[in-house]
């Protein structure tokens, strides 16, 4: 009955491997252990049994993580840059799966993660009707509630806690305010907001973290940028040295 949290399904070798020993694909073998429950989130869920990389005589587990109440923690940017992606965010909703959101990598920015879940479900299956703003907007936050097992989060209601975002509406990138929600995620996204507050305190306001240093926590990310670029050499399976594994993308002079 614990709370459970996996990267699952995330790669084709690793559906391959699990196949090869267990004869199952991950979420099967997943749920014949147990470990799929309302309790359970699952990082990824992509390579599910029908998928067109996986080409597995099956067609059940999307179905299973429905049915067993798990969650799928959607990060579509990580995928989308490698070329791939869920296929599709409105299928699996659809099916009665419960989704919510991650971002998994930087830069970390929520509201862009849903309109690139809306383009890549569009994209998947040649369909504007596959995902919209509604249900993204759902997943991040009632979505993500719900996987967290807390009624309390994601929504402004007598009894929740007081987490609120104001966006400007006059933002140009908000106007003409029609259908703020979209203009939000297609056009604005953090550029519009204004402030942020958590368990009604402002953590975020007039463009600047109310609880960070910002220059001091930059400072202490180029350090570590800087010494695990260092450190690849003797890391890397391959000797590569940091600037090989990931090449600038011009010279810089």
């Amino acid at each position: 009955g614990r709370p459970f949290t996996t990267h699952i399904a995330q790669s084709v070798v690793e559906v391959r491997e699990i196949i090869s020993r267990h004869g199952v694909t991950p979420i099967q073998w997943a749920a014949d252990i147990g470990l799929l429950t309302p309790r359970s989130i699952l990082g990824h869920a992509i390579f599910v049994d029908e998928h067109i990389s996986i080409g597995w005589h099956t067609a059940k587990d999307v179905g299973l993580i429905a049915d067993t109440g798990a969650t799928v923690a959607h990060c579509p940017s990580p995928f989308a840059r490698y070329g791939e992606h869920l296929r599709h965010f409105g299928k699996y909703r659809a099916r009665g799966v419960n989704l919510g959101f991650g971002t998994d990598c930087a830069p970390h920015n929520l509201i862009e993660e849903m309109r690139l879940a809306i383009i890549l479900a569009r994209n998947a299956c040649r369909d504007i009707a596959a995902a919209d703003t509604g249900s993204v907007f759902h997943a991040a936050t009632i979505g993500g509630a719900t996987a967290l097992g807390r009624p309390d989060l994601g929504r402004l209601h007598v009894g929740a806690a007081a987490d609120i975002v104001l966006v400007d509406l006059a933002h140009p990138l908000m106007t003409p305010p029609r259908d703020p929600l979209r203009a939000l995620v297609f056009h604005a996204a953090d550029r519009a907001v204004q402030r942020v507050m958590v368990g009604g305190e402002t953590i975020y306001a007039n463009g600047k973290p109310t609880k960070l240093n910002v220059a001091d926590a930059a400072g202490i990310l180029a350090e570590s940028q800087a010494k695990m670029l260092r450190d690849s050499v003797g890391r890397d399976y391959r000797g590569r040295s940091g600037d090989e594994i990931s090449p600038i993308s011009l010279p810089i002079h």
